[in-house]
């Protein structure tokens, strides 16, 4: 499943990066969801936020979820795979595919 061009907002808090603190940032996006039967990736703006196999352990700590029939929002650690960062990050995207994705993602964790 690929889904390009879609417009949401990446949510910043207590965002740590090397130079950088945000206590709560947002801004806007255009991303991408790509799922194969052994990945996701999410891209937004010009980042590559999530990039990780569905058997993977870092994967268990990604929270998905469709938040309407129309949005999807995947929230992580920062600090889960680079040391030099820490903090929560929200990606959230419109697409009409939300729950579609959310419950392609929850069968293939499961299974993963």
């Amino acid at each position: 499943m690929l889904e390009e061009g879609l417009p949401g907002s990446v949510t910043y808090r207590n965002f740590r990066a090397p130079g950088q603190f945000a206590a709560w940032r947002k801004k806007a996006v255009c991303g991408a969801i790509a799922v194969t039967d052994q990945r996701l990736v999410v891209w937004a703006g010009r980042f590559k936020h999530i990039d990780v196999p569905h058997d993977h352990p870092v994967r268990a700590g990604i929270e998905i979820i469709a938040e309407r029939p129309d949005r999807i929002c995947f929230g992580y650690d920062a600090g889960a795979t680079n040391t030099s960062l820490s903090g929560h990050v929200e990606v959230r995207l419109r697409t009409t595919q939300a729950a579609d994705i959310a419950g392609l993602l929850g069968r293939l964790a499961a299974r993963g």
